[in-house]
C-alpha cells in the first residue's frame, strides 16, 4: 500500500488515507495543532507524564510547537510499576532537555496498596494533584495524554455502570475557573487513537513504560476498549462521533451541577469537602 501523498510505502491508515512515516508524523502533529488552534492554547503548560506512550507522545508533540512546558510525574507508590514509570518519564525529559518534577502520593498519606479496589482512589488523587501542581506553579493549563480511545472508553464505562455524576472531562478542552482554583485542562492528542500514539512514540524512539498497571489487569475497561477498536475498524469515524455525542450529554449535566470550595483545602468540590480531602482523612 502506497502513501496517499507520495509513492513511499505506507505504515498506517486513518480515515481512508494511507500514510508513510513522514506524512504520518505530519498527520499526527496536525491533529495536535487542531486542538491548539481551536482552543487558542497560549501560555505555560504543566504536562502530566505518566511514563506511558500517550503522555510521552503528547509531550514530544507539544515540545515541537515550542510551548513553555513544565513536565511533572505523580509517583503512585505501586511496587515496581511506579518506579519504572518514573524512570521512563525522566529519560524522556532528559532526551528533550527538561527537568522532571515528581510528586509522591505517599507524602499525602495515601497508600494505594491498602485498597482492594484502588482505581477510583487513584483517579481522584491524580485529578486533584495535577490541578494543584499546575495552579501552584502559575501554569495556564494542565495537559494530559488522554487520547480518543481513552475518552470514549471512559464515557462508555460510565454509561454502562450508571455513574453519570462522573460524566465529565469528555471534551478536548475545559476552561479555567480560577475562583475555584481550577486551571484550564487540555488533551492535545484527543483526536488520535491508541495505535496512532504508539506508532508516533516508536517512530520517534521515545522512552515509555510498556508495562500495564498491575491493578488494571483484567479490568472491564480494557475489554471495552478492545471492543470499541474492533467497531472502529468496521465503522471508521465511530469513536469521534461517539465522543461528540458525549460532549452534548456532559453539557447538559454541567448545567445542573454547582461548584463549591472545599472547606479543608480551598480547591473545587461538589460538596463541602472535596473527595481528595475525604480520602486523606480516611488514610
Amino acid at each position: 500500500m502506497k502513501c496517499y501523498y507520495c509513492n513511499k510505502e505506507a505504515i498506517e491508515e486513518a480515515y481512508g488515507k494511507a500514510y508513510c512515516e513522514e506524512h504520518f508524523i505530519k498527520y499526527f502533529l496536525g491533529k495536535v495543532r487542531s486542538v491548539i488552534d481551536k482552543f487558542n492554547i497560549r501560555g505555560k503548560i504543566a504536562v502530566a507524564l505518566s511514563g506511558g506512550k500517550d503522555s510521552s507522545a503528547c509531550f514530544h508533540a507539544l515540545n515541537k510547537f515550542k510551548f513553555d512546558l513544565l513536565p511533572f510525574h505523580i509517583n503512585l507508590g505501586i511496587k515496581y510499576y511506579s518506579n519504572k514509570c518514573q524512570v521512563e518519564a525522566e529519560k524522556l525529559c532528559n532526551l528533550l532537555g527538561y527537568d522532571l518534577e515528581v510528586i509522591y502520593l505517599e507524602e499525602y498519606g495515601i497508600d494505594l496498596e491498602k485498597y482492594e479496589k484502588p482505581c477510583s482512589i487513584c483517579g481522584t488523587a491524580k485529578r486533584y494533584l495535577m490541578n494543584k501542581f499546575a495552579y501552584e506553579n502559575n501554569c495556564k493549563y494542565v495537559a494530559t495524554g488522554h487520547n480518543l480511545s481513552d475518552v470514549v472508553t471512559f464515557a462508555m464505562n460510565n454509561v454502562i455502570t450508571g455513574n453519570i455524576l462522573n460524566f465529565r472531562g469528555n471534551k478536548p478542552f475545559l476552561e479555567e475557573n480560577l475562583e475555584y482554583k481550577l486551571v484550564a485542562k487540555v488533551k492535545p492528542i484527543y483526536y488520535l487513537k491508541d495505535k496512532e500514539c504508539m506508532l508516533y512514540a516508536m517512530i520517534n524512539e521515545l522512552p515509555y513504560a510498556e508495562e500495564e498497571c498491575p491493578h488494571a489487569e483484567n479490568a472491564p475497561t480494557l475489554r471495552l476498549k478492545r471492543w470499541l477498536h474492533e467497531m472502529e475498524t468496521e465503522m471508521p469515524g465511530m469513536l469521534l462521533n461517539m465522543a461528540r455525542s458525549f460532549w452534548r450529554i456532559e453539557e447538559k449535566i454541567r448545567e445542573e451541577v454547582n461548584l463549591n470550595k472545599c472547606i479543608k483545602c480551598g480547591y473545587a468540590s461538589y460538596g463541602k469537602i472535596c473527595k481528595f480531602c475525604k480520602l486523606r482523612k480516611k488514610c
